[in-house]
């Protein structure tokens, strides 16, 4: 199998695991993250070892997070939340990133306003800041955000575009192919 014929081969993989793996409303990962668009029009990037079952019907837009992501909300009249064991985020459009575990909840917002609800707090984030609620300690820390999800989603998107320009390159080459073989049995395309 030449180059060319195994970037074909992953990338129908990766659409083949992409729609299988987003099948009755639930996404997960296994060793890579995951980069998923609801009916709704927002977006997640969702963390390795996690998962998400999500309801979005037009009245409701729920999230069920189990492990770490990363969203990016669509602007709408329907507030979207993501439900964790340890709390509730409510938003109706943002950029925030959430890892949860069941002991701890960790939110830090990138843009716009996210509220944050657990059995001892409801908090109110703006861009930049976090609040980090211990389970067991019954502990809320509120403060500056230090985005280190940045870590794993800027990984991400980067093996996305080398992917990306990959299939380009080789886009063009089968272009080419194509034209030879169409002029070698003489057919106009």
């Amino acid at each position: 199998m030449n180059k060319y014929q195994m970037t074909c081969a992953i990338i129908v993989a990766c659409i083949f695991l992409f729609v299988t793996g987003c099948s009755n409303n639930r996404v997960s990962t296994n060793d890579e993250p995951k980069l998923f668009e609801f009916p709704d029009g927002s977006s997640m990037i969702l963390n390795q070892n996690s998962e998400v079952e999500f309801v979005m019907d037009g009245e409701t837009r729920k999230v069920q997070l189990e492990g770490e992501a990363f969203f990016k909300v669509k602007k709408g009249d329907v507030p979207f939340e993501v439900h964790t064991p340890n709390g509730v985020i409510t938003v109706l459009g943002t950029a925030f990133n959430v890892r949860s575990s069941e002991k701890e909840l960790d939110v830090e917002v990138e843009a716009g306003i996210v509220e944050v609800e657990t059995a001892n707090c409801r908090e109110k984030l703006r861009r930049g800041e976090r609040v980090l609620y211990d389970d067991v300690k019954k502990l809320v820390k509120k403060g500056q955000a230090e985005f280190k999800h940045h870590i794993w989603t800027d990984e991400f998107k980067n093996d996305l575009r080398k992917i990306g320009k990959e299939v380009e390159k080789n886009s063009k080459k089968l272009g080419k192919e194509i034209k030879k073989i169409s002029k070698d049995i003489k057919i106009k395309l």
